[in-house]
């Protein structure tokens, strides 16, 4: 189960709550003083596919019944409104059917402060067209049939708007091909005018002029753009190296200079590969609270409005080590976080009190004794950059190890590249360590949470510097006496399957390798991926086709021959980021290699699992997998 999206109409709360045990449904939830209740319609699933990623499926409607929602209907990607709880109002859509030989997207949902509108992203696809076209449009929540408006266009992709309590204007981060947000975006102001229909209800929101620029560029991203109650625009930037918070006066002009809210060496933000990321919040008594991350860790800070005093901010709230989403709840706020010893929840309180989560603490298996807790460590790879990780030692209540053995480990390399550890209770990691494996996940050149330098180290050496960063930690650890030298094993899923299985030819270590529905072939994945990853890997390797020499040396396939552990695949049937293609041929190079090789296909999965039934068939076959090829 995963927790997204976090909301608060001041009374009561709402998110995104995906539940594996229905085949992945995601459901709307509200937490309210009647208690938790499903809020969107019996059967929906809500989830956007805007970037594929999606992301700002849902939004709240004020100036509505109480509990008034927009959101995206899963299948068909139509925006659907209700004025209340399901049950107790009928959904209308907010979007008309597409032409015939289009289909429509939507994602990044915001609404106007007055409920009149709610703004979208839409993605169009044309048949026999080659790219998708997005633009920001208007949906009215008072005209029946729908009716819309579009409000900007002319960039290749656009974040979440967010609109002026005055209604006047809206900010939305944009950015063009080649670059990703996390690599360069901008941030824009649109100012807006409301014209009065022929009709009640009849009204339209359209663009006044031209957008201006704020903040971003070639060098610099940007993200949140968020509108305070005294007009103001806050927002983050890595300008200065770190993803750091910054206020602007909100009003067009080029000696108009924002200020930074903390120069802390720390992160404030993370990489946008959904829409909708919301780790600020300014609370009622205008106190800015954000969720700031440093030496793998998140903590929630208070800011200062004044500027930068302390560098870092003391953190206000220390009980939960990695947090999600942050927004203002009555007096004070709310957050989905996860402890080092419970798993993600909807959590509430002050900044100067304790927190209380608001869904019962799920059930585990687990107790106190059996939670593996990490243990942060660095070292120096051979690159003579510094490599980030945290090892998880062995733990299960009334068990010993056998003799003075150090364990097998599980190396851990995570997805995106761009994506980090994180430090609350990960089930999936305390199944093996609950086993007997030591675990240790490693933040690689590439990885979030490290700044904007360390986050650029794998521009250029994507399938290199990340599999050798994997490799050495494991060595580090083994050379410290904390694991097993003979007994290694590694694992990652997506862009982190890459990473596992180049590290697997990278030099002797491992001894297995499992791949979640990792890359295996970069020049196919350039071949079939989509729109918004189109040219991602122009930084991380090089630009087509002068690159291509190193799109095939550095591809897992390429690189069988080279690989002297067992390999198990786990591989989605309707996986479109990574063709089910990338699989069979890589089992088919092992095999030339004399290489044992496992692949396993789940029908109807896509590119990350959701089935409760597949996750538990996967972490059984992996476990099977580790213990035989590791001998133990």
């Amino acid at each position: 189960m995963s927790l997204s999206e976090l909301y608060s109409d001041g009374d009561s709360l709402y998110w995104l709550e995906s539940r594996p045990a229905e085949n992945g449904r995601v459901v709307i939830v509200r937490s309210s003083a009647e208690g938790l209740a499903d809020h969107s319609p019996e059967g929906v699933s809500v989830r956007s596919r805007v970037h594929e990623y999606g992301g700002g499926a849902m939004c709240l409607v004020p100036g509505r019944s109480p509990g008034a929602v927009a959101y995206v209907e899963q299948v068909a990607q139509r925006v659907w409104f209700c004025d209340g709880p399901a049950g107790r109002s009928t959904p209308e859509p907010l979007t008309a059917p597409p032409p015939e030989g289009e289909v429509h997207h939507h994602g990044g949902l915001s609404a106007s402060p007055d409920g009149d509108w709610v703004l979208a992203v839409r993605e169009v696809h044309r048949e026999g067209a080659g790219s998708p076209t997005r633009s920001i449009v208007a949906l009215s929540t008072r005209g029946a049939p729908p009716s819309e408006t579009t409000l900007l266009d002319g960039h290749d992709f656009f974040g979440t708007p967010r609109v002026h309590p005055a209604g006047d204007r809206l900010a939305v981060v944009v950015w063009d091909h080649p670059d990703m947000p996390w690599d360069a975006s901008t941030i824009v102001v649109l100012p807006l005018v409301r014209r009065a229909g022929a009709t009640p209800g009849a009204d339209a929101l359209e663009a006044a002029g031209a957008p201006w620029r704020v903040a971003g560029g070639p060098q610099e991203s940007v993200g949140q753009p968020a509108w305070g109650r005294d007009g103001s625009l806050r927002f983050v930037s890595d300008h200065r190296g770190w993803w750091q918070p910054y206020v602007h006066p909100g009003l067009p002009g080029g000696q108009v200079e924002a200020t930074p809210l903390s120069i802390a060496a720390a992160e404030f933000h993370g990489p946008d590969w959904v829409l909708g990321q919301a780790t600020m919040a300014e609370l009622v008594d205008g106190t800015l609270v954000a969720r700031m991350t440093a030496s793998g860790r998140d903590a929630l800070v208070r800011l200062d409005r004044d500027g930068p005093v302390d560098d870092p901010p003391a953190p206000v709230q220390q009980l939960c080590v990695s947090i999600g989403a942050v927004c203002a709840h009555g007096e004070g706020l709310a957050l989905i976080g996860s402890t080092a010893d419970s798993p993600p929840n909807v959590w509430v309180g002050t900044p100067d009190g304790p927190a209380q989560p608001v869904r019962p603490v799920p059930e585990t298996a687990l107790g106190q004794a059996d939670v593996a807790t990490g243990e942060p460590f660095t070292l120096t790879g051979r690159s003579g950059r510094p490599v980030y990780g945290t090892l998880y030692r062995p733990a299960l209540g009334g068990t010993r190890a056998p003799g003075a053995a150090p364990p097998p480990l599980v190396t851990w390399c995570h997805g995106g590249p761009t994506s980090s550890c994180q430090a609350g209770l990960d089930l999936t990691l305390q199944f093996f360590t609950t086993r007997g494996f030591a675990v240790a996940c490693v933040d690689y050149a590439g990885s979030s949470g490290y700044g904007r330098r360390y986050r650029c180290a794998l521009w250029g050496q994507w399938g290199v510097a990340d599999a050798e960063d994997c490799l050495d930690a494991a060595r580090h650890l083994a050379a410290r006496g904390d694991v097993d030298p003979n007994r290694m094993a590694v694992r990652g899923g997506s862009a982190g399957g890459m990473t596992a299985l180049n590290a697997l030819a990278a030099g002797e270590g491992f001894g297995a390798c499992a791949s979640w529905y990792g890359v295996t072939d970069l020049m196919g994945l350039v071949a079939t991926t989509h729109d918004f990853e189109v040219h991602y890997t122009d930084r991380l390797i090089g630009p087509l086709p002068e690159a291509r020499p190193l799109y095939e040396g550095r591809s897992p396939v390429s690189r069988a021959a080279s690989m002297a552990g067992s390999v198990l695949l786990l591989q989605g049937t309707e996986d479109r980021v990574v063709p089910p293609a990338q699989a069979e041929t890589i089992r088919q190079a092992l095999d030339a290699a004399g290489t044992r090789c496992e692949l396993r296909f789940f029908v109807g999965e896509g590119h990350g699992f959701r089935r409760a039934d597949t996750l538990t068939a996967c972490l059984e076959a992996e476990l099977a997998f580790y213990l035989e090829e590791l001998r133990l």
